[in-house]
């Protein structure tokens, strides 16, 4: 696993957290993984970003804690982004479980870039007259 993770990296909004992660996600490395995510979500951010762009493969372990952490932002308000493209390894994984209707998937970073930026952007008021 890589170490790229905190502060956005352009093109996304400062307030976006990036997570990049690399290699096997599988039991063995569960600890590391979960340790990762705890603490990118330990700052709260508005959006996070998982770039599973480098994941070779994942295990049912990797998808729980990548399912908590969802779960997690969801609670607070957040949005909590897978982004590819996938390895097809990933792909069936998240097909096999229907995960992939579960989370925010982006294809690439550009993509990821313009979801959280929408995420961010305030509601519209309806100001206009009758």
């Amino acid at each position: 696993m890589t170490d790229d993770s905190g502060a956005a990296p352009d093109p996304f909004p400062a307030e976006v957290a990036v997570l990049v992660l690399s290699g096997e996600l599988d039991y063995d490395r569960g600890a590391e993984l979960s340790e990762r995510v705890d603490a990118a979500l330990a700052s709260r951010p508005p959006v996070l970003a998982v770039d599973l762009s480098a994941v070779s493969f994942a295990d049912s372990f990797a998808l729980r804690v990548l399912v908590l952490a969802n779960r997690r932002m969801r609670a607070e308000g957040g949005l909590f982004m897978l982004v590819g493209p996938l390895n097809v390894a990933v792909a069936r994984l998240l097909e096999a479980t229907a995960t992939d209707r579960y989370f925010s998937l982006a294809s690439d970073l550009t993509a990821a870039a313009r979801t959280a930026a929408a995420a961010l952007r305030p509601p519209a008021t309806g100001t206009g007259s009758a």
